[in-house]
C-alpha cells in the first residue's frame, strides 16, 4: 500500500514537472517569452494578458493613475511617470501571444500542471494518512495479539469517468 502511494506521489511530482516544461515550451514558441526562471505569479500573468503592452496599459497605467492622480486638486504627474517608468514589462520580460487560441492552450496546460502538483500534495497527505493509521493499528492491536476479524485498509482506485489521472482514495475499517 505505502509503495503505491509513494508511486504515485513521484509520478504526479514528475507529471507535474513535464506538464511545467511543456507551459514553458508553448509560452516561448507563440509568446516569443522565456519562462524557465520566472516564479509562479509571473507565469499566471502571462497566461492573463494578451501581451506584455496590454497588461502595462491595464494594470500598471491604471495603479499609477489610483496612486498619484486621484488628487484632481494636485495631481503628481512626475510621480506618475515614475511609477510607469519603473513597474512597466520591458525587455526580456515583455511578451505576445500569437492568438487567442495559443493563450488558452497555455492556460489549459497550466492548469494540468497545476492539478498534477495538487495531486501529489494529495499522495504526500495520504502517505501521512497511512502512516498515522498504521501507528493507530499497531497501538490497537498491540494488547490483543492473536485477536482475528479486525482490519483497516486504505484503498485507492480510479473513479468511473473519463479523466484518467483522477484518483479516489478510502478508508474501510473492520471490527
Amino acid at each position: 500500500m505505502e509503495l503505491s502511494i509513494w508511486a504515485s506521489f513521484t509520478s504526479f511530482r514528475v507529471q507535474e514537472a513535464l506538464r511545467r516544461e511543456t507551459t514553458v515550451r508553448t509560452a516561448r514558441l507563440f509568446a516569443a517569452i522565456d519562462l524557465g526562471n520566472r516564479d509562479e505569479e509571473f507565469r499566471r500573468i502571462v497566461g492573463s494578458y494578451s501581451s506584455s503592452e496590454e497588461y502595462n496599459r491595464l494594470v500598471v497605467y491604471r495603479d499609477a493613475a489610483n496612486l498619484y492622480l486621484s488628487d484632481p486638486d494636485h495631481p503628481d504627474y512626475d510621480g506618475y511617470h515614475a511609477y510607469i517608468a519603473a513597474h512597466s514589462l520591458t525587455g526580456p520580460d515583455t511578451w505576445s501571444w500569437s492568438s487567442a487560441e495559443d493563450q488558452r492552450r497555455y492556460r489549459g496546460e497550466r492548469k494540468l500542471e497545476q492539478r498534477a502538483g495538487l495531486r501529489a500534495n494529495a499522495a504526500l497527505g495520504l502517505a501521512l494518512v497511512n502512516r498515522l493509521l498504521s501507528m493507530l493499528d499497531v497501538a490497537r492491536r498491540h494488547g490483543t495479539a492473536g485477536a482475528g476479524g479486525h482490519s483497516i485498509n486504505l484503498e485507492i482506485a480510479p473513479p468511473p469517468g473519463s479523466d484518467p489521472t483522477a484518483m479516489r482514495f478510502g478508508v474501510r475499517a473492520r471490527f
